[in-house]
């Protein structure tokens, strides 16, 4: 009669372990009893958490490359507002492609992120305005406007990392 009781209390512990899905693993609980923390670790949950923190890991450093692009992008459109046209709508189509890469990933992954997508609206306004101002000689007042623009794009894609708690 003894070993009735204790084989039935196993056999609730054993089917507790095992009523713990993948998806509601968390390592940082430290509530949870061994028995959950094994049936995590057999189950694959604990992976599956590591997997996913590398994922959005390798999405946050591609993220950070395409801003690092964009201010390089930017640097070379303001040093090209010096020099000749031909130069100037190159390092422009370079900064209007990389920022459109950024702008792109960015949409996807915040989606669901509202002062996200508007500060990324705004960005994408300011893209397109650019690209439909049409290309004119190099004048001081033109330059000093050019400049000014960068200034106000660098400063917005600055704002937009920095909400992104992305570090320059």
């Amino acid at each position: 009669m003894t070993l009735r009781p204790l084989a039935l209390l196993t056999a609730v512990l054993a089917l507790s372990g095992c009523a713990t899905k993948p998806g509601e693993c968390d390592a940082t609980n430290r509530d949870s009893s061994m028995l959950t923390k094994m049936n995590c670790d057999y189950s694959g949950g604990y992976s599956d958490q590591v997997k996913q923190k590398e994922q959005a890991l390798s999405a946050s450093r591609q993220e950070n490359a395409m801003f690092r692009q964009v201010y390089e992008n930017i640097q070379a459109q303001q040093l090209s507002t010096k020099t000749d046209l031909a130069s100037q709508q190159k390092s422009q189509a370079a900064l209007n492609q990389s920022l459109s890469q950024l702008l792109s990933s960015l949409k996807a992954r915040h989606a669901n992120e509202s002062q996200v997508q508007k500060q990324i609206a705004g960005l994408e306004q300011q893209l397109k305005a650019s690209q439909a101002a049409p290309a004119t000689k190099a004048s001081p007042a033109t330059l000093a406007a050019k400049q000014e623009q960068l200034k106000v794009l660098q400063k917005k894609v600055n704002q937009l990392q920095f909400s992104l708690g992305y570090e320059e």
